[in-house]
């Protein structure tokens, strides 16, 4: 990574099916550094991530909202207009 001034530990074997990989930024100015209790803390916090799939929701977006309004207008408006 150009111009970042941390040092960078990638963990691609996260043991988790939702993730594929975990980057881990260490302190810049670490110079000696224990890799393997780094990753192990990392799988640690990793542990205690909890993972939750978020539902689309339906016409959660005010536009949806303006649009869906119009279309009863336009409907109840063609009824009136039809009977």
């Amino acid at each position: 990574m150009k111009g970042l001034q941390h040092n960078v530990i990638e963990i691609k074997d996260t043991q988790n099916s939702e993730i594929e990989k975990i980057l881990v930024f260490l302190r810049p100015g670490q110079h000696k550094i224990s890799l393997d209790n780094t990753r192990k803390d990392a799988q640690e916090i990793l542990q205690k991530v909890n993972i939750r799939r978020q539902r689309p929701r339906l016409f959660s977006h005010p536009r949806l909202w303006f649009m869906l309004f119009w279309a009863v207008v336009a409907f109840a408006a063609l009824r009136a207009v039809l009977f």
